[in-house]
C-alpha cells in the first residue's frame, strides 16, 4: 500500500460521489504527533468514506496503527496501539456545530478543500496518552536515589505563628 493521505479534497463532492479513502501516513508526513512518536512506529493506516447524513456531510470509517512511544518511567520504547472508529460530522461552518446528528463528532475546517492527513491526524491526537508507559516497566527502576548518602526524611511543618511567639515573650 503506497496511497498517502497527503491528499486535499472537495468533502461536499466526495459525499455527493460516497467517495472511499484508503491510504497511509507515514512517520515523515506527520505534522502534529510527529515529535511525540518514535519514528519506528508504523504507518497510520486510514479507511474512511464520505457520505450524507440530512444536510451534512459525515466521514466514517477506521484509522488504526501501532504507534512506539517512550515510556515516561523507564524512557524505553512502548507500542501503544490505535484503533480508532471514525464518525464525524465535517463542516466550515461555525453556527453548523450545534445541528451536528446525533452519534456523530464535529470537526470544522476552513476554506473549501479537506486536507486528509489533518484530519486523520487530529483523530490520533484525541487518543494519544498524555504520559506514555508501560504496564510492567521490563527494567528495574531505582526505588530510591543513586547517591549512598540518601536519606528521605519527613518535612517538618513550621508553626506559621512561631514568630508571634518569639515576640510575645519581650
Amino acid at each position: 500500500m503506497s496511497k498517502t493521505l497527503q491528499i486535499e479534497v472537495d468533502p461536499v463532492l466526495c459525499a455527493s460521489q460516497e467517495r472511499s479513502i484508503f491510504g497511509e501516513l507515514n512517520y515523515n508526513e506527520l505534522q502534529q504527533i510527529q515529535q511525540d512518536i518514535e519514528s519506528s512506529s508504523a504507518p497510520i493506516v486510514a479507511d474512511v468514506m464520505f457520505s450524507k447524513v440530512g444536510k451534512f456531510v459525515v466521514l466514517t470509517g477506521r484509522i488504526y496503527s501501532d504507534l512506539v512511544l517512550q515510556c515516561a518511567a523507564c524512557l524505553e520504547p512502548t507500542v501503544f496501539p490505535v484503533d480508532i472508529d471514525v464518525k464525524l460530522a465535517i463542516t466550515n461552518n461555525e453556527d453548523r456545530l450545534s445541528l451536528v446528528p446525533e452519534g456523530y463528532e464535529p470537526y470544522l475546517f476552513e476554506g473549501d478543500r479537506l486536507l486528509m492527513s489533518e484530519v486523520i491526524e487530529s483523530e490520533v491526537v484525541l487518543v494519544l496518552p498524555s504520559i506514555a508507559r508501560h504496564d510492567v516497566c521490563p527494567i528495574e527502576l531505582p526505588k530510591s536515589s543513586t547517591s549512598k548518602d540518601f536519606k528521605l526524611e519527613a518535612a517538618v511543618k513550621t508553626n506559621p505563628f512561631e514568630a508571634l511567639e518569639k515576640l510575645k515573650k519581650y
